[in-house]
């Protein structure tokens, strides 16, 4: 499973990663208390992916643990930083876990993080691990303007 610093993965682990995520998604889970219906899979996006790794390597470089790059931007404008034109944007964060298999049981077990990886709106994610910060984001764009 991924879980190398700064390790791009693989499209095996890609898939992993995104079958992991669809699982819970298309059977729909309890996230505390509240159930949450069945949602739509999700597919990898590589932009997502590089600003996951953005966000792994600031906390990594910068030792801090937070929704916020060092230098404050929120999730949204990380996203625009690297292109990605962001209608729904989301993100989950953790740290310590050796594997990809341990941090989604511990984002499962949290309130907060199980409802991001239930959230009907999103539709793509990237991951990204740097020494033992990972992050996940999530998106969905915004619809090309016709001419």
């Amino acid at each position: 499973m991924f879980s190398l610093s700064e390790k791009h993965p693989g499209a095996d682990e890609q898939q992993s990663m995104i079958e992991a995520v669809n699982g819970i998604r298309t059977r729909g889970c309890y996230c505390g208390r509240r159930y949450m219906e069945p949602v739509p899979p999700v597919q990898w996006n590589e932009k997502l992916y590089t600003s996951a790794l953005s966000q792994a390597k600031d906390m990594y470089k910068n030792n801090f643990f937070a929704h916020y790059s060092h230098d404050g931007l929120n999730i949204g404008q990380r996203l625009e930083r690297v292109g990605y034109n962001w209608m729904v944007a989301g993100e989950n964060l953790g740290e310590g876990q050796m594997s990809f298999d341990e941090v989604m049981s511990d984002w499962k077990r949290s309130y907060s993080h199980c409802t991001m990886l239930m959230h009907p709106r999103v539709t793509e994610m990237g991951v990204a691990k740097v020494d033992k910060y990972w992050v996940q984001h999530f998106g969905k764009q915004m619809p090309l303007k016709n001419p």
